[in-house]
Order: C-alpha cells, then structure tokens, then sequence
C-alpha cells in the first residue's frame, strides 16, 4: 500500500505556487491539490522566494504571479529558468493577456494565464505545460 502510494506520488505533477497575495494561493492551492494527478510542492510570496523554491524543489511546473515585491515575476523569471530548467512556467496575472502575453513568452514563460479563469482552465493548462495529453 505505501509503495502504491509513492508511486502515485512520483507520477503526480508536482507545482509551485507563487503570488504575493495569500488568498490567492490558498485558491491555488485548493484548485490544484483537488485535481487528480496534480499536487503543490511549495509556495512563494515573493521573486526571490520563488527563485529560492525552484531551485530547491525542482518542480515539474511553476505558477507565477507577474507582480511581486521584492522581485517582480518578470525579473524572477530568467534565474527562475536557470536554477530550475526543467520546470515549465505559467505567469498569471491580472492583466489582459493581450497587453503582456506576447512579452512574457518572449523573457521564458512557457505559457501566461489571466487570474480569475474558471478552475478546469488553470488545472488543463498546468497539464498541457507538464505534456500530460488531453482527456476528451
């Protein structure tokens, strides 16, 4: 039963969720540990964390809030890639994607995402970045 147990564990997609905002993470939280095959590793309250937890925790992906103190999410992003290169990053943010979707992609992010998207969204995408295939 615990080897069963590890091995789902070992299989599950393992993310990090950073964003200055703690409502957001315990949302984040919620969403992605109450998904089958998804479970949060760590949490990051600023840039400079998240650096810290990616490297540490080499997670499969990264949820990054854009607008951080300390170090913007932005900023973070190149040392995020360098200290931990096979984690897949998503930034959310409040902006419309249109406005800064194009500029993040470009500085690394795998993918951006507006915060306030339905749950199922956030749960895909997380599985899109880390090549899970789609269930129809």
């Amino acid at each position: 039963m615990i080897e069963r147990a590890t091995e789902a564990l070992s299989s599950s997609i393992g993310v990090l969720i950073c964003d200055d905002v703690e409502s957001i993470r315990l949302l984040l939280e919620a969403v992605i540990d109450s998904h089958d095959g998804l479970r949060v590793v760590g949490r990051a309250e600023n840039g400079r964390q998240a650096i810290a937890e990616a490297e540490r925790l080499q997670p499969d992906v990264i949820l990054l809030d854009l607008s951080m103190p300390i170090l913007t999410g932005l900023d973070a992003l190149p040392e995020i890639k360098r200290v931990a290169p096979a984690a897949r990053v998503i930034v959310l943010s409040g902006f419309a994607a249109e406005m800064i979707e194009d500029d993040v992609v470009a500085h690394g992010a795998d993918r951006f995402l507006e915060k306030g998207v339905h749950p199922d969204v956030i749960t895909a995408l997380i599985e899109e970045v880390a090549g899970i295939p789609a269930t129809t």
